[in-house]
């Protein structure tokens, strides 16, 4: 009697500590996140995320045990409490496996193959960042189109859930049609139904490039509107039913989780539309055996007290997209969207020259082909001569603007004859100073064609940059330009000792522009002291007057502008404890293991990064 009385004051004791410490457990919640972000503290998070559900199937016991009589009821006691908390999961669960048994009965497959649709419909609840002026012609549009796939494609928006195929709807309508001058038109790679994943679309070339050079032959891309009915085939693809997850679900356990994806096809039959395919997927947040609350997170660090619950998915891959459209059109319907790389016929560079050779005004399809075969220079970091020889036509086009890969054809130029690259660091500079540089109010350069001028001056070989030794000294002291194009600078490097005025004029000039005044400080010190970094051992000379500078506080030295300045000087050749010294006392002690960690790296190898 009296060991009975021990082990039932013992229970109760335990649980009120449980009781207690299930308190903080369920009121901070946030607790158990900031533990497990630390990660010495994933052991303390996972007991308070236990916690809550032990004690309560606990104290659910230790009611139960009133009312069952007997020694036994340390055994019967637990078993109906589990009974008990087992019961609403299976019938909940039961109920949401018959309602997705039912929801894929329906699903059948009757498309004839090989597929065949001469206006193909698109229909869909994912809505994509259009801008104004932009094409609403996708990346399956503009594949479909390009590859023959369709003659005509209609795409088609629906903001709820799936509504059956409506002949009178209007839906916006694409096909490529020969004329004498094509339509103005915006492209863009906007997947709006995803192709990513499609084998056909891997190292495929973009579907806008390569509609961009149809159109400048005179294909166009037509857009108009016109009614579903003139439809062959209607595709439908989206989420035909929304259903919570486990955190919006929370304590609610009969909380509608189940989600619905859907794909199907229709075919014109006579007046109305008939359904010969079906595919749904089901996503559905399932109960745990036992209803217990416990800890459940939603996106990022939201985390609450909930029913945990487990991810149940029928007809969809984990990771998939849902539905998986890539999937779809070119496995279940079979289209071949593979688009021929646009090197393979020199298509690219024959029209763009072409165009180049025009008079009048360029359009915008021109400038973006331009664009186009800078970024593919980029991509495959090769420029042959003839390729150099089309870039440095493209620069001296006023009519074009400069690309944002300009740089490709300075820094992946192979086996160029060297006066082509003469001619290409002529047109960089040329262009470098025409350029119209402006200051806004606030003081921030607007000038972002310069930049990449800079940085393709910056990529080119040592050979051509002797000669335009007066073009970087007047860049040095055009203050407005020096700050759009200040990487262009650190090329002074190329002339050596010779060099170090210039560099250290630029440094001393930017302690001169206020901190405030948008990048003109940074920018102008930035181009003096990578340059002086770059010249290595050659920078010798300049070793005391940048130690002057440290001492008299011009040359910053916190973060990454002291690995900077470490690296510059270490990189000259210069005394360690010399540096050191010149250091201030302050960041002479508190960096102390930073310096000589960043000191030491710099004799091996010098990093002019910033």
């Amino acid at each position: 009697m009296a060991v009975a009385t021990i082990q039932r004051w013992t229970f109760r004791t335990v649980l009120l500590v449980l009781g207690l410490a299930a308190l903080p457990c369920l009121l901070l919640p946030q607790i158990a996140i900031v533990a497990a972000i630390s990660i010495v503290g994933i052991p303390f998070a996972l007991l308070m995320a236990l916690i809550p559900p032990v004690f309560l199937f606990l104290l659910l016991t230790w009611a139960i045990s009133f009312g069952v009589p007997g020694r036994l009821n340390w055994l019967t006691s637990p078993l109906i409490a589990v009974a008990l908390l087992a019961v609403p999961p299976f019938l909940i669960n039961r109920s949401m496996d018959r309602t997705t048994m039912a929801l894929v009965s329906g699903d059948n497959d009757r498309i004839v193959r090989p597929f065949r649709a001469e206006t193909l419909a698109v229909r869909s609840d994912r809505t994509a960042f259009w801008t104004k002026t932009q094409t609403r012609c996708d990346d399956f549009c503009m594949r479909a189109l390009l590859t023959r796939s369709a003659r005509r494609i209609m795409v088609m928006s629906y903001p709820a859930e799936m509504p059956e195929p409506d002949f009178s709807s209007i839906a916006r309508t694409f096909h490529m049609e020969r004329r004498a001058s094509c339509p103005p038109v915006e492209l863009a790679d906007v997947r709006l139904l995803d192709l990513e994943k499609s084998p056909t679309a891997r190292n495929a070339p973009k579907a806008s490039e390569r509609m961009r050079l149809e159109i400048a032959k005179g294909n166009c891309l037509i857009e108009s509107e016109a009614p579903l009915a003139e439809a062959d085939t209607v595709v439908s693809a989206g989420q035909i039913k929304r259903g919570v997850n486990d955190y919006q679900a929370g304590l609610n356990p009969t909380a509608d989780t189940i989600a619905v994806y859907r794909i199907s096809v229709h075919n014109k039959d006579g007046a109305t539309f008939s359904e010969v395919y079906r595919w749904t997927g089901v996503a559905s947040y399932r109960l745990l055996p036992l209803l217990l609350p416990s800890y459940v997170t939603g996106y990022q660090f939201d985390i609450r007290i909930g029913f945990p619950r487990t991810l149940d998915l029928t007809h969809i891959v984990q990771f998939a997209d849902r539905p998986d459209w890539s999937a779809f059109v070119t496995g279940t319907l079979g289209m071949e969207l593979t688009l021929p790389a646009v090197d393979d016929s020199n298509d690219a560079a024959a029209v763009l020259a072409a165009k180049l050779s025009q008079p009048g005004p360029i359009d915008a399809v021109t400038n973006s082909l331009a664009n186009d075969f800078f970024d593919r220079l980029r991509g495959r970091q090769t420029a042959s001569q003839p390729d150099v020889d089309l870039a440095i036509a493209a620069l001296n086009e006023r009519r074009l603007g400069v690309p944002d890969s300009v740089f490709a054809a300075a820094k992946y130029a192979k086996d160029v004859a060297p006066e082509s690259m003469a001619r290409l660091a002529d047109a960089l500079f040329a262009r470098l100073f025409e350029i119209d540089i402006k200051v806004s109010k606030f003081g921030n350069i607007e000038a972002p064609q310069a930049g990449r001028l800079a940085i393709a001056i910056q990529s080119l070989p040592d050979q051509v940059i002797p000669e335009h030794r007066a073009d970087l000294e007047r860049l040095a002291k055009d203050t407005p330009r020096r700050v759009a194009a200040f990487q262009a600078l650190t090329r002074l490097s190329v002339f050596g000792a010779d060099a170090i005025p210039t560099m250290l004029y630029l440094i001393d000039d930017a302690a001169l522009q206020p901190l405030d005044k948008g990048n003109f400080w940074q920018h102008s010190y930035l181009a003096g002291v990578q340059g002086l970094c770059r010249l290595g051992e050659r920078g010798a000379p300049a070793i005391e007057p940048l130690l002057e500078r440290i001492r008299a506080g011009i040359i910053p030295l916190h973060a990454s502008y002291g690995d900077l300045a470490i690296n510059t000087l270490a990189g000259m050749g210069a005394d360690k404890d010399t540096l050191l010294q010149a250091f201030p006392a302050k960041d002479r002690n508190s960096n102390r293991a930073r310096f000589d960690r960043v000191f030491d790296k710099a004799r091996r190898k010098i990093d002019c990064g910033y």
